[in-house]
């Protein structure tokens, strides 16, 4: 590749608050509001105290913090359980054309990074930026080089090392080894093996994280990698389209804690009881038509919360019986109530080939509910909730982190969090904003979340 783009990634890598837009600096706060509203949420799910564990065992000492307990430990050991607190609920934001979510897979990382750097807002904010544009278009290239989809955190390693990078201010020989790491050691996640069969491995997300850290890390202390894919010849529009195409307003953002194919469906029921005052009881059946891959997500009745977010009858299931898919359906034994069983086995899932024609860039979904007099209700095809972020305000994702946290917390302390994101200057240190997340990460589990 010509020197002068990659001259010009390292000149987008080096960007200041004073660079950038007043507009983009406030999706970045936006952006910022929702991962974050989510990651204090999800830190009291049980992959993300797992996670948590796992750390406190294996990385005993440092002074970053697992968010989720707030215990101590190294900064890569951070990065992978805070990276599993941002993702353990499925609600955070994702960019269609890739089928991923780039905000989860580096914002763990970026949190721990903070903490170590003692940096401003500002610099955080410019960090995140920089981190939304190069994940995806890292995500892009790497596709097109291996030829196969790959999920988040194949490509938000490369993410979090350049966010971790910038954060900790590296000198740019041992930032391009970092990189240059980062990209040979990603974890290469097939994208749609966790709609099979899903686990804590979901995503990949975690452990992208844990991946860019310690390539940032390994850097630090000599060890040299280079030649990333991005910098391949081919690719260098993406490389020149930095600081012109800004992906962060693309993203999407999520409402119900399950895999985005879910969303559609789920809104489409959701119009259909509420227009019809259909009961739950009622129902004889319940046919969905959908694009194909959202087929492919698990379908029986969950046994753990990972079956319940990568599913795609259940989600409607708990939405019809409990009125959402939140936090509690998709993290608690709710899911074992003994109506969900029944409910599942009423929904059947359909192809629609049309649907097909507009996917990944839309998701459609219509459904049919048949009740037990034979009365008959057919919804129209419906998108996800919040598939363009422009269309979402802030006072939606006020509502949204104060929903979830509001389960754990008092609404004055989701408040000060929520404040101290949209309203602290730039130059203030970020070690503010911190402590709010910390505080609200750990305060109280739920007494229904028991489910190990």
């Amino acid at each position: 590749m010509e020197q002068r783009y990659i001259e010009h990634f390292w000149d987008f890598i080096n960007v200041t608050s004073q660079d950038l837009d007043e507009s983009i600096l406030r999706q970045a706060k936006k952006c910022f509001l929702d991962l974050g509203g989510v990651l204090c949420a999800g830190a009291k799910n049980n992959s993300a105290q797992k996670a948590a564990l796992f750390v406190t065992k294996n990385f005993p000492v440092g002074k970053a913090t697992i968010l989720s307990t707030g215990k101590k430990t190294n900064l890569i050991g951070a990065s992978l359980a805070n990276g599993m607190s941002a993702n353990a609920l499925d609600m955070d934001d994702g960019y269609s054309l890739l089928r991923g979510h780039p905000g989860a897979g580096f914002f763990g990382a970026l949190l721990s990074a903070a903490e170590y750097s003692q940096c401003t807002y500002g610099e955080f904010l410019v960090a995140l930026v920089v981190s939304y544009e190069v994940s995806i278009r890292q995500g892009y290239a790497i596709r097109d080089f291996y030829k196969w989809d790959h999920s988040s955190g194949s490509y938000s390693a490369f993410a979090a090392a350049v966010g971790v990078g910038k954060l900790l201010k590296l000198e740019r020989a041992e930032f391009e080894m970092a990189l240059g790491i980062s990209d040979f050691i990603a974890p290469l996640n097939p994208a749609k093996r966790s709609c099979y069969v899903p686990s804590m491995n979901k995503d990949g997300i975690y452990y992208g994280q844990y991946a860019g850290t310690q390539a940032v890390v390994l850097a630090m202390n000599g060890i040299t990698g280079k030649n990333p894919v991005i910098f391949d010849e081919k690719y260098q529009s993406y490389l020149e389209s930095l600081g012109k195409k800004y992906y962060i307003f693309d993203l999407y953002i999520k409402f119900y804690s399950c895999c985005r194919w879910a969303h559609s469906p789920i809104r489409a029921v959701k119009a259909l009881i509420e227009t019809n005052f259909i009961r739950a009881e009622d129902i004889k059946r319940v046919d969905v038509f959908s694009f194909g891959n959202a087929g492919t997500l698990y379908k029986c009745a969950p046994q753990n919360e990972d079956e319940a977010q990568y599913n795609i009858k259940y989600p409607i299931a708990a939405q019809i019986v409990f009125g959402d898919c939140g936090p509690l359906e998709s993290s608690t034994s709710k899911m074992l109530d003994k109506r969900i069983a029944p409910m599942i086995e009423k929904i059947e899932f359909y192809h629609e080939p049309e649907y097909d024609k507009v996917f990944p860039a839309q998701r459609l979904s219509r459904v049919e509910i048949t009740l037990k007099n034979g009365k008959s209700f057919v919804s129209d095809p419906y998108e996800p909730q919040g598939e363009r972020n422009s269309e979402v305000s802030i006072d939606d994702l006020k509502k949204k982190i104060q929903k979830i946290n509001g389960l754990y917390a008092e609404k004055e302390l989701v408040d000060v969090f929520i404040e101290s994101v949209l309203e602290t200057p730039l130059d203030e240190p970020f070690d503010n904003i911190l402590s709010n997340i910390k505080v609200l990460a750990k305060r109280n589990v739920h007494p229904e979340i028991q489910f190990i």
